[in-house]
């Protein structure tokens, strides 16, 4: 089956540096950067790199796949964080879990010994509230819904119907999985503390668009089609 890793940068370049020669090229067929306007080199190096960069048209996290996601006829999509806070080692550990017949495998900051350098007590607590809050109302089983760092069948994507542009994409991604009734599973992943750059999550910002999410997506009672 055909991979894809996307992964979306603003101004990552330092990052990239130290994140690109770690990712094992012979498990991935394309390797797709959506950048948004970064000024740093990010796209300088991409090319350097011999890595497809897509010039992302309208701003938002969620936006980013949406657009690559049009752009590829992969079977398996990667969603990565490029600013070092994704382990590319862990790779074949999702891929596995996809072969298994999982249709997203995600990796989880909070099983397995799993921890998280990059997170604060905000952000631990915002994690923790929202992850526990989609398992209640949508009957799920997530220990992290909020990670940028999946894995999934493009068979399973094309069941659901995601369309949030912004930082909402993770949780919206784990909320319709769980009423499509899609298998899902989770792999401890250690989140490194990010290189480089600034974080562009505002956790108030996107903690109200992630409530307004849930409860859009609660309110619909739409079950999709089970596979």
């Amino acid at each position: 089956m055909k991979v894809a890793l996307i992964a979306p940068t603003v101004n990552e370049v330092e990052a990239l540096r130290v994140i690109i020669p770690c990712l094992k090229r012979v498990l991935l067929d394309e390797i797709i950067v959506v950048d948004l306007n970064s000024t740093d080199g990010t796209v300088e190096y991409c090319a350097e790199q011999s890595i497809r960069v897509l010039h992302q048209k309208t701003r938002g996290y969620g936006a980013a796949f949406m657009e690559a996601l049009e752009t590829t006829d992969a079977d398996i999509i990667i969603e990565f964080c490029p600013d070092g806070s994704s382990l590319p080692e862990k790779i074949p550990d999702l891929l596995k879990k996809i072969e298994e017949g999982y249709d997203m495998v995600i990796a989880s900051r909070y099983c397995d010994g799993a921890v998280s350098d990059d997170d604060d007590r905000v952000t631990r607590v915002g994690n923790w509230f929202f992850t526990t809050l989609i398992n209640i109302l949508f009957h799920a089983h997530y220990t992290d819904a909020l990670v940028g760092y999946r894995a999934y069948r493009r068979s399973a994507y094309n069941q659901v119907h995601l369309n949030t542009k912004g930082l909402s994409w993770t949780a919206q991604q784990c909320i319709q999985f769980a009423k499509a009734g899609l298998r899902v599973a989770d792999v401890g992943a250690d989140e490194p503390a990010r290189i480089g750059g600034t974080r562009k999550m505002k956790p108030f910002k996107t903690g109200i668009e992630i409530l307004q999410v849930i409860f859009k997506e609660f309110l619909s009672g739409k079950q999709f089609a089970e596979v």
